[in-house]
């Protein structure tokens, strides 16, 4: 029997064994690291009596076929937390952000639901939660940040394919600057920016009703935060957070890097030797 078995049926059994490897064991290593990430936020929730949930967009080693997946903020997550949201019903809620941005709708959705929930909500930032992250932010009752982690603008970003993605702001800039020189498509587009940075504005002035006491206030830092001012990938640190008048503290748990060790990077160009 075995000596009908030729060279060519044992190279096609290994090539075969090994594209089932190559499917099988990402999954399986995804597996594992969501139990591991599951059994940290179940600790989290029993030590702090909250519902712990997590927004984490970032490129992981293990993916398919060991591929990057790039991740934002999208109607999926929108649908998940607001899900989660509700299953809390009357508990306190903490959430984890480590995101670049994503979807304004999507993190409308999720700003909202959070801002409206009947109990105390807390957002950590880790490392960074940038453009729609920091809408999700503005909506917490407390937003947590390590003391080197940063938020970001909230400025529209407006555009089209052929010409490029830019800041409202600079849209409505430039089409005021030519004026009736402008192109057809320069005006529109400055239009629609207009229209969508005031409605960022009347969205942060939502989530930042209940924090200022002082309107000229709360006017300046929407301004600051929608207005084009800074660049759209500037950081806003924990202290420019705070002099801004935000609510963030910087006394963020030991737990919450602790959780995320449990993500791994697609290009570990950084080592070092963990001590403890």
């Amino acid at each position: 029997m075995f000596d009908q078995i030729s060279t060519t049926d044992i190279l096609i059994l290994l090539a075969i064994l090994f594209f089932l490897y190559l499917m099988m064991y990402p999954q399986f290593q995804l597996r594992a690291a969501r139990r591991k990430r599951l059994s940290k936020i179940r600790e989290m929730e029993e030590k702090w009596g909250t519902k712990v949930m997590t927004m984490i967009h970032r490129k992981e080693a293990i993916s398919m076929l060991g591929l990057p997946v790039y991740q934002y903020i999208d109607v999926e997550d929108a649908e998940e937390v607001l899900r989660g949201i509700r299953e809390a019903k009357d508990k306190p809620i903490d959430l984890i952000l480590h995101t670049p941005g994503g979807q304004l709708h999507a993190s409308m959705q999720i700003a909202r639901a959070l801002k409206n929930h009947n109990a105390k909500t807390r957002v950590f930032v880790p490392h960074y939660s940038m453009s729609g992250g920091t809408i999700i932010a503005l909506a917490a009752g407390e937003i947590i940040m390590d003391k080197d982690a940063s938020l970001g603008p909230i400025d529209p970003q407006v555009g089209d394919f052929l010409r490029g993605v830019f800041p409202a702001p600079s849209w409505i800039h430039v089409a005021r600057k030519k004026g009736l020189e402008a192109d057809d498509t320069t005006l529109v587009i400055s239009d629609l920016s207009e229209k969508a940075l005031n409605f960022t504005r009347e969205l942060a002035n939502e989530l930042l009703d209940d924090k200022f006491e002082d309107k000229e206030k709360q006017k300046q830092v929407v301004e600051k935060l929608t207005g084009g001012e800074m660049v759209h990938a500037q950081l806003i640190s924990a202290k420019d957070a705070k002099a801004l008048g935000l609510p963030v503290s910087t006394e963020l748990p030991p737990e919450i890097h602790e959780f995320m060790k449990c993500y791994r990077s697609v290009r570990p160009s950084v080592e070092y030797i963990t001590q403890g």
